[in-house]
């Protein structure tokens, strides 16, 4: 089968049938779920201490040769997240978002804004209006829609949102699916801007989002992208989101702060990053046609792109003052799909980062992500291991899963404290289900996606 070429793409500039909006509405927090956790939590621990689960647990270990051999790579383990913690800690608490000094004169660049979308009917329209409602010099931006072969009305919605905002925004319209990373190729050919922001249309930006991404690459020319923070925008519909709230909020004020610190940010996501034109043209074709075990990369374009430009050379920084809220699963299906994928891509990205960080591929800052990229990755066969130790025991003495859970619950706990230091709210103890759904229920999560690295399904679109 002849594949198309993007000069040969057909255009339609005819909207389909109408429907109406629906808002969106955020509801109130629930703290009767929060109270549910706290006590639920502290019955675990009560009755761990009570029943002396610690301590029949140490037994236990000692009960054999083989078990007395396992607890070696367990406080490896041990060891491992404790000084990987102590580690990023130390360089979180040094992160400060980049900002302009009062009466500082800025020569801000032209920007162009791209949006992919696919089935999107629902936030379309909020989504470019949050563009258009930026601080950001008004006359410093365009924004590039493509629908990407959507079936319901995604662009109806574009073309009603262009006669509002005429020629600052252009649509693009694919007559069938071609994937994201070919949507944004085609948005940056069409760019006019010398910085190219893309943000998902599933997503609001906040009022400052723009400004304040552009700002590290404006003070740093060595600086090639910029990602923002993404919150979530229906924290408030479920339990599952409630506790995607606190995964997103953790991965971003902490996980991408820190890293940001040395300037070597490993995923600046598609639903908010800022990106050098002149950065992107040198790799962009590679990019767009990148192959993986001989298969073609459909997934992970943000986390391929990020790692293109760590090798060229470039820092990639965070902006936590730059937010985008965008939507999240809202069933655990959805979720497990939207994992395998990002696992897929972290495998794919992690390996091809290995093949170069110990290279010159900068002129500094290239210890620290090392030493992160090995924190990150080396606790995955720690966690498979410790999963057999604790299925085995479970089957020797049933009250061992109290332990586990317990000692879980105190472990999130803690971790979850990053949470409240940014967010100042109770919801960082939805930080305690979280981790035991992720240890208990997803922990084949990695290896499934090790094995079917080949798959180039979206699997949510």
């Amino acid at each position: 089968m002849q594949e198309k070429t993007f000069d040969k793409l057909e255009l339609e500039t005819q909207p389909k049938n109408s429907l109406f909006d629906l808002p969106y509405i955020k509801e109130r927090a629930d703290p009767i779920l929060i109270i549910f956790i706290i006590l639920t939590s502290s019955f675990i621990i009560f009755v761990a201490i009570k029943f002396r689960i610690f301590h029949m647990w140490a037994e236990f270990l000692g009960s054999n040769l083989f078990l007395r051999i396992s607890t070696y790579p367990l406080l490896i383990s041990a060891v491992i997240i404790g000084s990987g913690i102590i580690f990023r800690t130390i360089i979180w608490f040094r992160y400060k978002p980049q900002t302009i000094e009062p009466g500082e004169s800025v020569n801000w660049p032209f920007v162009s804004v791209i949006m992919p979308a696919l089935n999107e009917e629902e936030l379309i329209e909020k989504s470019i209006a949050s563009i258009f409602k930026s601080n950001y010099p008004q006359d410093k931006f365009e924004v590039i829609c493509i629908n990407d072969g959507s079936t319901d009305l995604t662009f109806y919605y574009m073309m009603r949102a262009k006669q509002i905002y005429g020629d600052r925004l252009e649509i693009v319209n694919f007559r069938e699916n071609l994937g994201k990373r070919k949507a944004l190729y085609v948005g940056l050919k069409k760019s006019r801007g010398e910085i190219i922001v893309s943000v998902d249309t599933d997503s609001k930006i906040g009022r400052s989002a723009i400004r304040n991404l552009v700002i590290p690459l404006i003070k740093d020319e060595g600086t090639g992208a910029v990602a923002g923070r993404v919150a979530v925008l229906n924290e408030k519909e479920n339990f599952l989101t409630r506790m995607l709230s606190v995964r997103y909020s953790i991965s971003f004020n902490f996980g991408r702060a820190y890293q940001s610190v040395y300037g070597a940010v490993f995923c600046c996501p598609g639903a908010l990053t800022a990106y050098r034109k002149n950065v992107l043209l040198k790799f962009i074709n590679e990019w767009v046609n990148q192959k993986f075990l001989k298969t073609p990369c459909t997934y992970g374009e943000d986390r391929a792109l990020t790692t293109q430009i760590l090798k060229a050379g470039y820092m990639t920084r965070f902006q936590s003052n730059a937010c985008v809220y965008t939507k999240v699963p809202t069933g655990l299906a959805q979720m497990i799909r939207m994992y395998l994928r990002w696992t897929r891509s972290y495998i794919r990205e992690s390996i091809l980062f290995a093949k170069f960080m110990f290279s010159k591929y900068r002129k500094k800052h290239r210890v620290m992500p090392i030493f992160d990229f090995i924190f990150l990755n080396i606790l995955h066969p720690f966690h498979i291991f410790s999963l057999g130790i604790i299925i085995y025991s479970f089957c020797v003495h049933p009250l061992f899963i109290l332990r586990h859970i317990a000692f879980l619950v105190i472990i999130s706990f803690f971790l979850s404290l990053y949470y409240l230091r940014t967010n100042k709210n109770l919801s960082f103890l939805y930080g305690i289900p979280y981790a035991l759904i992720t240890a208990f229920c997803l922990w084949w999560i990695v290896p499934f996606a090790a094995l079917s690295m080949k798959s180039q399904s979206w699997m949510t679109r």
